[in-house]
């Protein structure tokens, strides 16, 4: 899982392979840019840290996420050698695919279930 954040013009191509962590537009101990993806995942599923962060609607934001390897039909994770079911996890709530654009119209917003 990746997320980075760049000022328009300056993100990654939307097809790159190789997207590279950048947390450093959200400041404090992200600034530098050079944070592991496990530091920021402790940082920001601590609720007393995470309310210092914040997004905002200048910047673009792009997020690599396992939804490649997702399979809708079994309501599982497919990892080649091992499929981890959603659905216990998940307790009955919906996946949610979206995207939006700036303005706050939606591009797509799709739920499987």
């Amino acid at each position: 899982q990746v997320i980075r954040g760049d000022m328009p013009g300056n993100e990654p191509e939307i097809a790159c392979k190789n997207l590279v962590e950048d947390c450093s537009v959200l400041g404090g101990a992200f600034k530098d840019g050079n944070v592991p993806v496990a530091r920021r995942k402790r940082i920001l599923s601590n609720p007393a840290r995470c309310k210092e962060y914040s997004f905002d609607c200048e910047t673009v934001y792009t997020f690599e996420f396992y939804q490649n390897l997702f399979d809708a039909s079994s309501y599982s994770l497919d990892l080649g050698f091992t499929k981890i079911g959603c659905s216990k996890v998940l307790a009955g709530q919906p996946i949610q695919w979206l995207g939006k654009m700036r303005d706050g119209r939606y591009l797509w917003s799709f739920q499987i279930w």
